[in-house]
């Protein structure tokens, strides 16, 4: 009678671990610190590749541009600051004034802000220091007065007028068969360009685009002058409501 062998247990391979031991788990505890020290280090060299590509785009764009324009940028970016912080303070004001609970002072405030909103919707005619003026060519076309317009409104322009009619925002410079039009209506040269706001600003904006214009074969005059009064006697229609309705 044959006597079976007993079998041996298989041979366990000395590198084979078990998934729930402690060194599994500190191989994949290993992994994973190794997987993230390289999201890291991927996440650092995108941000690295995007700061230098908008350093080069910056220098890219500040290429050619000479001293004083350069000076008008950064003399942008100071009025702007400062005309943040002006509105800040009035704001500031104005709310301390409707909290106060006085009725009177209440209504000061709320009477001026309307009337400071129909002066920016163009409603009211206005009056203050600025600047004329005047442009005769033949030749340009809606996208030279709009890049004028832009020019000044940049300028510290608060108000603006062209041969009598009002520049607010909503009121279209289009190019018409015959010439230029502002809201559908033909201006003919020269354009008078009647502008409210900082008067010394204006004025440097003005010279610098009065020198520009008559470097353009197209332009036979280009000229300004500082008023420490310019009155804008336009207005614009108000536009009555036809579908939006209170409540």
């Amino acid at each position: 009678m044959s006597r079976s062998r007993p079998t041996t247990p298989a041979c366990r391979s000395p590198t084979s671990v078990r998934p729930d031991s402690p060194t599994a788990r500190r191989r994949r505890g290993t992994r994973l610190r190794g997987l993230s020290v390289w999201l890291i280090a991927l996440l650092v060299a995108l941000v690295a590749t995007v700061q230098i590509r908008s350093q080069a785009e910056v220098e890219r764009s500040l290429v050619g541009i000479d001293s004083t324009s350069l000076a008008f940028l950064i003399d942008d970016l100071h009025r702007a600051n400062d005309a943040l912080d002006a509105e800040s303070s009035d704001l500031t004001r104005r709310r301390d004034t409707l909290e106060s609970g006085g009725a009177g002072a209440a209504d000061q405030v709320l009477a001026d802000e309307a009337g400071r909103l129909r002066a920016v919707e163009g409603l009211v005619p206005v009056h203050g220091p600025g600047i004329v003026m005047v442009i005769d060519a033949n030749g340009l076309n809606a996208l030279d007065l709009q890049d004028a317009l832009n020019n000044l409104w940049a300028g510290g322009g608060e108000a603006i007028d062209v041969n009598n009619r009002r520049i607010v925002t909503g009121v279209s410079v289009g190019q018409m068969s015959n010439g230029v039009s502002v809201d559908g209506v033909l201006v003919v040269p020269p354009w008078t360009i009647t502008v409210i706001g900082d008067a010394n600003r204006l004025g440097l904006v003005a010279d610098l685009m009065s020198k520009q214009l008559r470097a353009d074969r197209r332009v036979r005059q280009a000229s300004y002058r500082v008023e420490a009064d310019v009155v804008i006697r336009s207005v614009v229609s108000q536009k009555p409501f036809v579908y939006a309705v209170g409540f």
